[in-house]
């Protein structure tokens, strides 16, 4: 199987927690859904047409969880009203006070950068591997936000194998249902493994399915026992 790597990195990121209320916190990692819709804005899909199109296809991340800080974002409870044609001298124009901004803080993620591992169907398998290649897209990839422009670079086709039942050092956010950390090996090698509860899949009408996911704080390998592990190249991943 054929499977196109690249890198996709921002100055910031937000990827809102599905539990988030006043606050807005943000996933570490890019969860699945997001790289579906990123990939789809690379192919010139319409906002939801990815979840749908690209369903089956695989994909894979890896990274270190890059550091995070709050900004207080200004919202607008109502859309700003179109200016006058005619503007008098001693026109007094003021904002309805349901105008006024609302203060939201939001976490930011500050200079993240992924690797990205993507199997697709025909014929977008081939035309998103020629458009990161070129680096031609239809819509600008951000990273969660639209405000947050994303760059992808590096981009590869390389040959994917399958490595059957074992114990393997996965390099990438590892799926906690298809995997059992091998907790000895994890101890001696020290590592920072967290659980993190994210979005696999949704609907046409927007309902989201969620599945828990392993991540390494330093981006480390994590040993897991493990019949879904895939060699790519030098890498070992898993798909989310």
């Amino acid at each position: 199987m054929d499977v196109i790597t690249f890198d996709y990195c921002a100055r910031f990121g937000h990827f809102l927690r599905a539990e988030a209320n006043a606050n807005a916190p943000t996933y570490p990692v890019p969860p699945r859904t997001v790289l579906l819709g990123m990939i789809g804005a690379v192919l010139g899909m319409q906002k939801d047409e990815p979840q749908e199109l690209l369903s089956e296809a695989r994909l894979a991340v890896a990274g270190e969880i890059p550091r995070t800080f709050w900004h207080k974002t200004n919202l607008r409870k109502v859309p700003p009203a179109p200016l006058p044609w005619v503007v008098e001298r001693d026109q007094n124009v003021r904002e309805p006070a349901a105008s006024k901004n609302t203060i939201h803080p939001q976490e930011w993620l500050w200079k993240p950068k992924y690797r990205v591992w993507a199997g697709l169907r025909e014929p977008y398998h081939s035309e998103l591997a020629q458009r990161l290649t070129d680096r031609r897209w239809h819509f600008c990839p951000c990273m969660g936000l639209s405000e947050m422009l994303a760059d992808l670079t590096n981009a590869e086709v390389r040959q994917a194998e399958e490595l059957g039942k074992g114990t393997h050092r996965i390099g990438t956010v590892v799926p906690g249902d298809r995997a059992r950390v091998d907790t000895m090996v994890a101890c001696a090698d020290e590592l920072a493994v967290q659980t993190l509860r994210m979005p696999r899949a949704a609907t046409p009408d927007r309902v989201f399915s969620h599945a828990t996911y392993l991540v390494e704080r330093g981006g480390k390998p994590i040993p897991v026992d493990t019949e879904a592990a895939w060699q790519v190249g030098t890498d070992v991943v898993m798909f989310l």
